[in-house]
């Protein structure tokens, strides 16, 4: 559960206010809104304005950190494809010294 509401009591308060904004807005159009419901109208335009204004907020930081994360893919990309030549100049190196020196040059076994 999230600190206040479950996403299922979000949706059903969502759900229920705009059905309620459809209604007063139809009303509104044909001029047979009261005082109070022009209150409860703006009081409901309100809410999904701030609504609208704290998803839009949330989606652009989860944009911003979408975008960190692929910089950092990117550059442990970039470290593995570098690791990746330097092992493969490794080998060559060492194909070419055992080629000048034989196969056994480098082997630990047999010196003191």
């Amino acid at each position: 559960m999230s600190r206040s509401k479950t996403r299922k009591e979000r949706d059903a308060l969502r759900t229920a206010r705009r059905d309620a904004l459809l209604i007063l807005l139809s009303r509104a159009q044909r001029g047979v809104l009261s005082r109070p419901e022009a209150a409860q109208l703006r009081q409901h335009v309100e809410a999904e304005l701030a609504l609208a204004d704290q998803t839009r907020a949330s989606a652009g930081g989860q944009q911003a950190a979408l975008q960190r994360v692929q910089g950092q893919l990117e550059a442990a990309h970039e470290a593995i494809v570098e690791a990746e030549q330097r092992t493969a100049d490794a080998e060559e190196q060492l194909r070419q010294y055992r080629a000048v020196f034989g196969e056994d040059a480098l082997d630990q076994e047999g010196r003191t």
